[in-house]
C-alpha cells in the first residue's frame, strides 16, 4: 500500500511506491504542483574526476533547461563555443514513463557519464549504484541499464557528465519492447522549477 505525507517546503504532497521488480522507490507527485518540462541543467568549469559529490560543491557557471524534445548534446570540434574542454553537466528532475513495462536506457558520452533513477537520484548516489556508469575519461561510448517502470510515476533521475578534452558527446536514449529506441522524451521529463529539480 502506497505511504503517503506532506511535503513542507512547498512542493505540494508525495506518494512512495515501491516498484519491487526495479528495487528503486519513485514518487508520484501531485497534480496540485506545477512542473516545467525538461530537465534542469547546470553546467560547472572543471571535469568532475569521476566524483559524483563534485556537483555539491563546485561552483555553477550556467544555469538552463533542456528542451522537453530531447535530452543531447553533441558538440563535434573543439573548443566548443558554449563550454570549452573542461567542464561538467548535471541535468535533475523526473522520468515520467507512458507505459509499464522494462525500460533500458543509454548514455553515449565522451567523456564519463552517470545515470541514476529512481531513490538513488535523489540521495547517497554514487558510481557503485549508478544505473548507467560509463565514467572515466574515453571516446564516444555507450553504456546502458535497464529498469522496469511504472507509467504515471514521476522517477527522480539525475545524470551526469563530464568533458576533459577532445570531442564532447553526451546523448541519453532509452527503448522498451513496445518503443524503439529514441531521443524522444517530449511529455516524459519535468523538474521543480522552485527547486531547480527535484
Amino acid at each position: 500500500m502506497p505511504i503517503t505525507f506532506s511535503n513542507t517546503n512547498g512542493t505540494g504532497n508525495f506518494t512512495l511506491v515501491n516498484n519491487t521488480n526495479s528495487g528503486n522507490i519513485a514518487m508520484s507527485v501531485s497534480s496540485s504542483n506545477q512542473y516545467n518540462a525538461g530537465l534542469y541543467k547546470t553546467t560547472y568549469a572543471e571535469y568532475h574526476s569521476e566524483n559524483p559529490a563534485f556537483f555539491a560543491t563546485a561552483t555553477p557557471a550556467t544555469y538552463g533547461a533542456n528542451p522537453a524534445t530531447s535530452i543531447q548534446t553533441t558538440i563535434i570540434q573543439e573548443p566548443s563555443s558554449d563550454d570549452g574542454s573542461n567542464f561538467s553537466v548535471q541535468w535533475l528532475g523526473y522520468f515520467k514513463p507512458i507505459t509499464t513495462e522494462t525500460y533500458t536506457l543509454f548514455i553515449l558520452s565522451d567523456d564519463g557519464s552517470y545515470l541514476w533513477i529512481g531513490a538513488n537520484a535523489l540521495s547517497g548516489f554514487t558510481t557503485a549504484n549508478a544505473n548507467i556508469n560509463n565514467g572515466g575519461a574515453h571516446g564516444s561510448q555507450e553504456r546502458s541499464g535497464t529498469v522496469v517502470l511504472t507509467a504515471g510515476i514521476y522517477y527522480p533521475i539525475r545524470m551526469q557528465f563530464g568533458e576533459i578534452g577532445g570531442g564532447d558527446v553526451f546523448r541519453f536514449t532509452y527503448s522498451t519492447p513496445t518503443i524503439t529506441k529514441t531521443t524522444n522524451v517530449t511529455d516524459l521529463v519535468f523538474y521543480n522549477p522552485a527547486t531547480n529539480g527535484f
